[in-house]
């Protein structure tokens, strides 16, 4: 009976030892597919609608805008880059006249910092709901012109 509990031990052991050691980066991305604005839940926000599709390679992700602002202009802009904190510049019409962005993740949440010419103009964070199928991104700060942004755009997984 002794052999038998310690050849247990042994392989229950095995078994913690050799699960692989979770990480951030090993854990999926929930901004990754197609997000549309919800514009009934948004606050703060002059678009008439507006897509976002993050697609990853490697640890890079690329955001894809398409927006449609109330006057029914459009913008599309974009973004390749990583949640580590170095700037990434944007491409296109990025809609607050930003450059560059840097952004950071814990757990499922992202920060990030918009700047023009090196100085910081606002900061969004993303959260998500618990299944992963709202994404809310919160902005505070100023535009290029010195205009302020305070919103909470809301969008939902397609």
């Amino acid at each position: 009976m002794k052999k038998f509990f310690a050849l247990v031990s042994v392989l229950a052991l095995a078994c913690v030892v050799g699960r692989p050691v979770s990480s951030q980066s090993s854990q999926s991305d929930p901004r990754i597919g197609t997000w549309k604005l919800n514009t009934a839940k948004s606050q703060g926000s002059t678009r008439k609608s507006e897509t976002r599709t993050y697609t990853q390679s490697g640890d890079s992700v690329t955001l894809h805008a398409e927006i449609v602002n109330g006057d029914g202009s459009t913008q599309v802009y974009g973004l390749t880059g990583k949640s580590d904190g170095k700037d990434y510049s944007w491409t296109g019409q990025q809609p607050a006249g930003a450059d560059t962005s840097s952004s950071k993740r814990v757990g499922n949440t992202f920060t990030s910092s918009n700047k023009k010419a090196g100085k910081l103009l606002f900061t969004s964070t993303t959260t998500f709901s618990a299944d992963r199928s709202v994404m809310t991104i919160t902005t505070k700060g100023v535009d290029a012109n010195g205009q302020s942004i305070n919103s909470v755009r809301v969008y939902d997984k397609q």
